[in-house]
């Protein structure tokens, strides 16, 4: 396995899905004379293989691909290639998420939104030593950590759902109706509606389908 170089300048192996973000990203790379974008790998396991042969100075990867996963990917890549410095560029912003990929050890969450220069300029931080994170998501950082203190002061260490609302997240997850969870739990379905409505709270969420994803993400339910 070699190291991609190309006139001493910096290489760049890019993980994304979507054509318009790609063209973005060769619009974005190829014209600069510090970057050389050695490839764009649509998928994660695509990228896997060409790492097998040559690994880059920064993988630019975005988290929602087709088959596995960005953080999946992430994790792989941390523990083969410690060397490489891992971006993610994505469109989300999820304070958890965040937090969790940063444990992981990635040098950078830029937001596809952010602008063309500052998009640049990230990267030359990056590759300079430093670490980067685009405004909105230093502020989730800032925000999280000062919600954690809050908490710590208060010494609670009490579960993000109560038991029953745990119970009725578990049943959604199998797919039961208001109707039917009501019947399993000896509840009216008022009470059921009223315990979703408090779990969607907790969990910062609108619907059943980012409910279970968001417990699946932090870890409260697995399937």
């Amino acid at each position: 396995m070699v190291s991609l170089r190309n006139d001493n300048k910096i290489s760049i192996l890019a993980v994304e899905d979507q054509n318009v973000i790609q063209d973005r990203i060769r619009t974005l790379l190829v014209p600069e004379n510090n970057y050389h974008l050695f490839g764009i790998c649509s998928n994660a396991e695509t990228c896997l293989e060409r790492l097998k042969i040559s690994t880059p100075d920064i993988l630019l990867v975005d988290l929602e691909l087709p088959g596995m996963k960005g953080d999946e990917l992430i994790k792989i890549c941390r523990e083969k290639y410690p060397n490489v410095k891992i971006v993610v560029f994505t469109s989300f912003e999820e304070q958890s998420r965040i937090l969790r990929l940063l444990k992981l050890g990635i040098k950078g969450y830029i937001l596809k939104d952010t602008i063309d220069e500052l998009f640049i300029a990230e990267l030359s931080v990056i590759q300079l030593g430093g670490a980067s994170l685009t405004e909105r998501v230093a502020q989730k950082i800032l925000d999280e950590v000062e919600n954690g203190e809050l908490q710590s002061s208060s010494g609670s260490n009490d579960p993000i759902l109560s038991e029953r609302e745990f119970e009725v997240l578990n049943l959604i997850s199998l797919g039961m109706n208001y109707k039917d969870i009501a019947i399993d739990l000896d509840v009216s379905p008022h009470t059921v509606r009223r315990h979703i409505e408090n779990l969607y709270k907790k969990l910062e969420v609108n619907s059943k389908i980012q409910a279970l994803e968001k417990a699946q993400r932090i870890g409260i339910l697995n399937f």
